[in-house]
């Protein structure tokens, strides 16, 4: 059987080839009229190139709302246009961002396997052993990202989002352990410093990923809280070793942090004897002063935040004073407020939709602007649950979930999105239950939403039917089988449950 590098080379053929044979023959008109397979937004990609290479702003170019930093990579092979020869073709604007996108996805999919294998590996599983239907591990693990038609198709069509999902993969490549769940190193010092320098090196790809696209922002709490108890965890087994345990209130922090775990996934089975102390204000500020701690008060954490930030601000920093205000009111404010009357997937474009022809009313602006903040509701909810109860015991499925929910709940929701969560299923599906009739429902019944969607929005886009609410009531669908597929996930996740509670987020728990 193919190894890992083989099927990296067989998925990156097989992008190369599409990304110059699929074009030619949609695009010209060659096999069907009417069909475009370029991505509009590769337009505008290629156009902004063309003004940087001219010395001009990438901005000049109408709807380019994205880093600069993107137009500037796609001129660079600007000098090589006019030569004449195959590296001039290949060099050129209408094929180079589709392959440096289409490189990028291939070598996203090599990590994810890779990732995947040394999973097996700290199982003590053979990777190449038979999995599903005879077919090998090292397969299967190609078909979650280099053999997936979905994006195949994002990169090849021309949208940068392989740009943008290889960062956040990088960042838990820095990480190297998956899970803190792994049994610590015995040196615990070279432990504690390792833990340090990932945290930097992460910190630089998060402040990287965040410039390049602001949706990693969400996971910043996640990767504080994950490298704040790796590093307590450690701090812990250097105490007990040398049996002296530091004065102060982490008995108390650890019994009222007992109950916040039991609460989430990760926490002990079962619970005896304990309730949330709502008529105790005084715990719960002890509480509330233990995450503050936890958070901002560990050095990985606060090493990875203050990387996050210098390197997102010194970006930014370089792209305004390179381009002008433009650059930070196209390439960051806007995706703010960025709203999209056109049909989507998202739950909320048909209220878009009617309430953008209505007049701009003072009264009525304030009501549709608070209005908007309704969704950030439950994303706000899902945030803080997944990065203070399940990140600290496992990243990659928090920032899975956190992915998921934030995409099913955005006002604007296209297929790119999805490759945002789908970079990160594979990363956490080896503690998933998929084989449940719970899940398999789960699964059917969201093939049936997206077939629903893409037949109303057919009608509606090709030929020209008012189904608009068809379609909306085909996203609703849509987004109750999203929520009924998180809800299974999370359901059939098999957790390696704390044999202590409150162990991590505790300094000390002594017996």
């Amino acid at each position: 059987m193919p190894s890992a590098r083989q099927h990296l080379l067989i998925g990156l053929t097989i992008r190369l080839l599409l990304t110059v044979t699929l074009p030619a023959l949609l695009d010209d008109g060659l096999l069907l009229q009417g069909v475009r397979y370029t991505d509009i937004d590769y337009d505008v990609f290629t156009d902004a190139a063309h003004h940087v290479a001219n010395g001009n702003s990438p901005y000049k170019r109408h709807t380019y709302r994205y880093t600069p930093f993107l137009a500037g990579l796609l001129a660079l092979p600007s000098k090589y246009s006019n030569n004449g020869t195959v590296l001039s073709l290949v060099m050129s604007t209408k094929y180079f961002g589709k392959i440096l996108f289409s490189i990028a996805d291939a070598i996203c999919g090599y990590i994810i396997a890779l990732l995947r294998r040394r999973q097996r590996t700290n199982q003590q599983q053979n990777s190449s052993q038979t999995a599903v239907f005879g077919l090998s591990a090292d397969f299967i693990d190609a078909l979650w990202w280099l053999y997936n038609p979905l994006p195949i198709n994002i990169c090849t069509r021309g949208s940068a989002e392989s740009l943008v999902v290889l960062l956040p993969v990088l960042a838990t490549v820095a990480i190297a352990e998956m899970h803190s769940t792994q049994p610590l190193t015995r040196q615990a010092r070279s432990h504690y410093w390792s833990i340090v320098l990932k945290s930097c090196l992460a910190g630089i790809l998060h402040g990287v990923g965040i410039h390049a696209k602001l949706y990693p922002l969400i996971y910043t709490v996640s990767f504080m809280a994950y490298f704040s108890h790796q590093q307590q965890s450690s701090d812990q087994i250097t105490i007990i070793k040398s049996n002296q345990a530091k004065p102060g209130w982490t008995n108390l922090l650890s019994e009222s942090m007992q109950y916040l775990e039991n609460c989430f996934c990760c926490g002990p089975s079962k619970s005896v004897g304990n309730t949330f102390p709502w008529r105790h204000p005084v715990r719960i500020l002890v509480m509330a002063m233990l995450w503050v701690e936890r958070l901002f008060m560990t050095m990985s954490s606060v090493l990875f935040l203050v990387f996050t930030l210098a390197t997102t601000m010194g970006l930014t920093y370089a792209a305004v004073q390179s381009y002008g205000r433009e650059a930070w009111e196209e390439g960051l404010l806007y995706h703010f407020q960025r709203v999209d009357h056109r049909h989507n997937y998202s739950i909320y474009w048909y209220w878009i939709y009617l309430s953008r022809g209505r007049a701009a009313t003072s009264a009525l602006s304030t009501s549709a602007s608070l209005w908007g903040h309704i969704p950030t509701i439950p994303q706000i909810f899902i945030l803080g649950f997944t990065s203070l109860g399940i990140a600290p015991y496992d990243l990659t499925l928090a920032l899975f979930v956190q992915t998921f929910a934030f995409v099913a709940f955005n006002k604007v929701m296209t297929a790119q999105y999805f490759t945002w969560y789908l970079c990160l299923l594979p990363l956490c599906s080896d503690r998933i239950s998929w084989r449940s009739k719970r899940m398999l429902a789960s699964l059917a019944l969201l093939g049936v939403s997206i077939v629903s969607w893409l037949l109303s929005a057919f009608t509606l886009e090709m030929l020209g039917w008012r189904t608009h609410r068809h379609v909306w009531l085909a996203s609703m669908f849509f987004f109750i089988a999203n929520i009924n597929l998180l809800v299974s996930i999370l359901d059939g996740y098999k957790s390696k449950k704390m044999s202590v509670p409150g162990q991590g987020w505790a300094k000390v728990k002594l017996t």
